[in-house]
């Protein structure tokens, strides 16, 4: 029996771990290699410079120890002077992460989709994040960065498809950071803050190929509490209502509120919820790696190792938690925790290939979001 790729002739946009070696091997290794040099040099600079603070570091311990009364001023002393040796480190290190951005991570894009287009300082903006209508809470700070938008498929009219019309789906995501500040008075009666993260993650938003009115959210179980839009309260004529779906399987581990029961039917399939549940339960990729890691052979190789394991434990799995879906309006917002800074590098840590595929990683989900929730598929496209 034909797989539904199969039955509905569904291109599928993303790479796989193959291409994305092939490509490394023929493209971007000289780049990542030029890279990693400035790097090195970069390093040797931030040695030479720590070297020139051991001489003040130890005059600091001796004035704390016999002049306790001026190691306020010798301190502040010490960091200024700090701060002078490691500024031309500091623009180093910006102008390489600018080079890595330019250089590598737009060649990725573009490696992944022709379509797409990069700009690093750019985010979703936050009245998308408002209009996904998943969480109750408006944001008071929101910030991001990493932009990446365009479509997949063809528009070309001459291209054949169903009815005539293009099979295209536009996307766009970045990443995102929204926070809510809580104002309180503390016991002296002055007023303080307390900043509560709504979310951070990805942030994807797709046409979804088809023309629908309402609203239908799909939460995470255990995050229930927190989901509620804001414009649909209790008095609302769009009253959003549960929905129980067939797939128990599905309902143990998501929440479906919808102000429409048979739009929200439409687009939650069987087949959609199967594919969905498969996407968001992949196991981390880099489990095995973990499993065959050397113990180290002496207290240097343990310091580089621990770096190396702080700087992995952000990229081991996508999913600090269950991804969030809403849709309105003809699209889905998609909205994918994550416990990483994407595209961003440590300067203690090589640059390689290791680093570079987790780029390709974080930019390959967009496109598998595409192809295992079928948004491109024939019976989708709009009227």
């Amino acid at each position: 029996m034909k797989n539904i790729d199969e039955m509905y002739q569904l291109e599928r946009f993303s790479k796989t771990d193959e291409e994305f070696e092939l490509y490394y091997e023929n493209e971007l290794k000289p780049k990542v290699e030029a890279l990693e040099k400035e790097r090195l040099k970069t390093m040797d600079l931030a040695k030479g410079q720590a070297k020139k603070l051991i001489l003040p570091v130890a005059g600091l311990i001796l004035i704390y120890i016999f002049l306790s009364d001026l190691a306020f001023y010798a301190f502040a002393a010490v960091v200024l002077y700090g701060a002078y040796l490691f500024s031309d480190v500091r623009k180093q290190r910006k102008a390489l992460s600018q080079k890595i951005k330019e250089e590598v991570v737009t060649d990725l894009v573009h490696f992944l989709n022709q379509n797409f287009t990069y700009e690093p300082r750019k985010y979703l903006a936050k009245k998308q994040f408002i209009r996904s209508n998943i969480f109750k809470n408006n944001p008071d700070r929101y910030s991001g960065d990493d932009l990446i938008k365009g479509f997949v498929g063809s528009d070309k009219k001459e291209v054949q498809d169903i009815d005539g019309n293009p099979t295209k789906t536009d996307l766009s995501f970045s990443e995102v950071h929204a926070q809510k500040v809580e104002r309180y008075r503390d016991k002296n009666g002055k007023t303080k803050e307390r900043v509560h993260t709504i979310f951070q993650g990805l942030f994807f938003i797709a046409d979804y190929n088809k023309d629908f009115d309402g609203l239908t959210i799909v939460v995470p179980k255990k995050r229930k509490i927190n989901i509620l839009p804001s414009i649909f309260d209790s008095n609302s004529e769009n009253k959003l209502e549960e929905v129980n779906l067939e797939n128990i399987e599905f309902m143990d581990k998501f929440t479906v509120r919808t102000t429409d029961q048979i739009t929200a039917r439409y687009i939650l399939t069987p087949n959609f919820m199967h594919r969905l549940m498969e996407f968001t339960t992949r196991e981390p990729e880099k489990a095995e790696q973990q499993e065959t890691q050397e113990q180290p052979k002496s207290i240097k190789e343990a310091f580089q190792m621990g770096l190396s394991a702080a700087s992995n434990s952000t990229t081991e799995s996508y999913f600090e938690t269950a991804p969030y879906f809403s849709f309105r309006n003809g699209k889905m917002y998609f909205m994918l925790p994550t416990k990483k800074k994407h595209f961003e590098f440590n300067l203690l840590l090589p640059l390689n290939k290791d680093l570079i595929k987790s780029y390709f990683s974080d930019i390959n989900i967009a496109l598998e979001l595409v192809d295992e929730l079928n948004l491109n598929l024939r019976i989708w496209n709009k009227e």
